[in-house]
């Protein structure tokens, strides 16, 4: 019998999906949220909403007594943990079942013996499923690690064994980095997953992150969804998927269906899972070997692109099982039809070292074509307590260079303005020759990452945005063609670390002449809307859009973001100095260790502050050789953006 009434334990937008789903089947949805989420999206689409705690995950969402509260108080019969958060914490699946309520997702059973790493290994290897090389983490035993590391040989990868989505992750390509890299994945295995388990594995460059979306009821039935190809990552955390996988081979794939399917039976699994595979790609061809990575007990961030090449809804399907209703085993009417490709929209800034970006959102204007499933709107503050992404663009083609490209006009036509995105990072993904012939494999993000940080702007970039610069500055505007007068300026602007000196002469008010990297450019025709810009140079006619805010100017061109600072008449000399005699928080969070103490010698590029935002850590260095001063803070201290957090003297 279908339920009446089910409680979201969980926020933004898989919340509104759930209860997307569930209206449809005419269930009524609880929401629940935290101090922080009071105005979000979910609360307001919800039938009923209430507050369990304040802004901290701990107090809130991730508190299981309160959620349980409300469920058993209101009399709900199922709790759908969505993904995050509580949905693979066996512990809360244990206990939700005890009070009665029903859990939308797998025995508690299911979760505890798939959620760590290392038990799922020892699991899966009695089932024949190749996996990778490794070990688990005794702490106390330093040198046993590193003589095992090198049994294996480097590079190894040190992973959390607990918890999913990428996180607590490093690669080890050294014995001398060996025991830092367990410290930094103990950290954030700790602070993301409550678990500080580590396990080493051999490291396999490249090759593709393939997973098997599964289904399984309470009848023992089970059938396989298919594929997704989950290869564009940015360190270990997914960034674009598609289905299906156009380049594995037909007859691994059905190997991998096979092997998957045997992992579900023999947990005795019922709900939606997905089974993650890296597949090895590099020296093979033909036949590919395949090796287990995890098992994601729950439903996976990526969902719709399953959904929309099988014209099904798998939140709906969920349900259903949980429901006690048994699945069609005819995988014969399942026919993947096109190609869907999902990108992930954080709230982050690509060209500073992928940094999450929190604030305001003052506009967002989402694109006239795609599926858009996004938690946020508007007006809506975008928290560091929680995970950055803000949303998801999800189209569907006949083909995959027709899904592509139509992904590149959605993520142009996206507009976020008040924090950074990524979008121009992931429209230089798509547009990539190792994206479009697809042979992207799980570490060629980083290296594109690098590559799309050092993207300077070219010549009509630059003439664009002087342009931008005479005609929203009010010390500007009055001089120039505004008013067809006759005039000159001199403007300097900065991008990155790189400044661009402009000299600017209008003789007839008509036609400006630019005057910058030993050329001449000769502009004319120019029109300007509050958020676009166009005009002639060179006989040639050219559009941008652009955002001015203050001194700062983003400049769009094919989808990636220039970030200009006009700095006329405001340069000092001693700025860098400056800079680099304080450390200072480059994003709001928390301290999460400490690794100086003030009146010590430190030197250039010694590490000295970790800091914790938005459930990733992120090291700070001096700048410079010197004395510590003024440091104040002590581990755990809540700190905010541009916060000076010691100076070097």
């Amino acid at each position: 019998m279908m339920f009446k009434s089910i409680l979201i334990a969980n926020r933004g937008e898989i919340a509104r999906r759930i209860i997307k789903s569930a209206r449809r089947l005419g269930i009524k949805t609880y929401a629940v949220y935290s101090e922080a989420d009071k105005h979000s999206m979910h609360t307001k689409e919800a039938d009923v909403a209430v507050c369990i705690g304040q802004a901290e995950s701990k107090k809130s969402y991730l508190n299981i007594k309160k959620i349980i509260e409300v469920a058993v108080e209101n009399k709900i019969e199922a709790i759908h943990p969505g993904y995050g958060f509580l949905s693979e914490n066996y512990l809360f699946a244990k206990k939700v079942e005890a009070s009665g309520v029903k859990f939308i997702g797998p025995s508690w059973k299911s979760i505890k013996a798939m959620g760590n790493k290392n038990n799922a290994k020892e699991i899966i290897s009695s089932a024949n499923i190749p996996l990778v090389n490794g070990f688990l983490v005794d702490k106390e035993k330093a040198v046993e690690n590193k003589n095992k590391a090198k049994e294996i040989g480097f590079p190894v990868i040190a992973k959390a064994a607990a918890g999913g989505g990428g996180k607590g992750m490093r690669v080890v390509y050294c014995e001398s980095d060996l025991q830092d890299s367990i410290e930094a994945v103990t950290r954030e295995a700790q602070s993301s997953f409550k678990d500080d388990e580590v396990i080493i594995e051999k490291y396999i460059k490249g090759g593709k992150h393939i997973e098997i979306q599964i289904a399984r009821d309470n009848h023992g039935n089970c059938i396989h969804l298919f594929e997704r190809d989950c290869s564009s990552q940015r360190r270990y955390q997914k960034v674009l998927e598609e289905a299906p996988s156009l380049s594995i081979p037909e007859s691994t794939k059905i190997r991998m269906y096979k092997a998957a399917i045997d992992i579900a039976n023999k947990i005795d699994y019922r709900s939606l899972g997905t089974i993650e595979f890296i597949v090895d790609v590099q020296s093979h061809k033909g036949e590919l070997p395949f090796f287990f990575l995890e098992m994601n007990t729950r439903l996976q961030v990526e969902h719709p692109i399953t959904e929309e090449i099988l014209g099904m809804d798998l939140v709906e399907l969920q349900i259903n099982i949980a429901a006690g209703k048994k699945l069609d085993t005819n995988n014969d009417k399942l026919i993947p039809k096109g190609h869907a490709i999902e990108a992930r929209i954080y709230a982050e800034d690509p060209k500073n070292d992928f940094l999450p970006s929190p604030g305001f959102i003052q506009a967002l204007n989402l694109p006239k074509l795609g599926r858009f499933d996004f938690g946020v709107r508007s007006g809506d503050y975008v928290s560091t307590f929680y995970d950055p992404m803000l949303g998801k663009i999800i189209v569907h083609a006949n083909d995959r260079d027709e899904a592509r490209t139509r992904l590149i006009d959605c993520l142009e036509e996206l507009k976020v303005q008040g924090i950074e995105t990524n979008t121009d990072f992931l429209s230089y993904i798509l547009s990539s020759e190792i994206f479009k012939k697809d042979i992207i494999q799980i570490t060629d993000l980083d290296d594109l990452a690098i590559k799309f940080k050092k993207l300077l702007p070219n010549p009509t970039d630059i003439v664009a945005a002087t342009l931008v610069i005479l005609n929203v500055e009010a010390q500007f505007k009055n001089k120039m063609w505004r008013l067809w007068g006759t005039g000159s300026a001199n403007i300097l602007l900065k991008h990155q670390e790189k400044s661009y000196a402009i000299k600017v002469n209008s003789k007839d008010g008509r036609k400006l002449q630019l005057d910058f990297a030993d050329k001449l450019f000769l502009v004319e025709n120019v029109f300007s809307s509050k958020k676009n810009i166009s005009f002639e140079v060179n006989q040639r006619l050219i559009s941008f859009d652009f955002q001015a805010k203050d001194k700062i100017l983003n400049l769009y061109r094919e989808g990636i973001k220039f970030v200009f600072e006009n700095i006329t008449n405001i340069y000092q000399s001693n700025e860098v100095d400056v800079q680099e005699s304080k450390i200072v928080a480059p994003i709001t969070g928390s301290i999460a260790k400490i690794l100086i103490k003030n009146g010590q010698m430190v030197s250039k590029d010694e590490e000295v502050v970790f800091i914790e935002a938005m459930k990733m850590e992120y090291k700070l260095v001096a700048l410079k050789s010197g004395k510590v001063s003024g440091l104040k803070n002590k581990k755990g201290d809540l700190i905010e953006k541009g916060e000076t957090l010691l100076e070097i003297e």
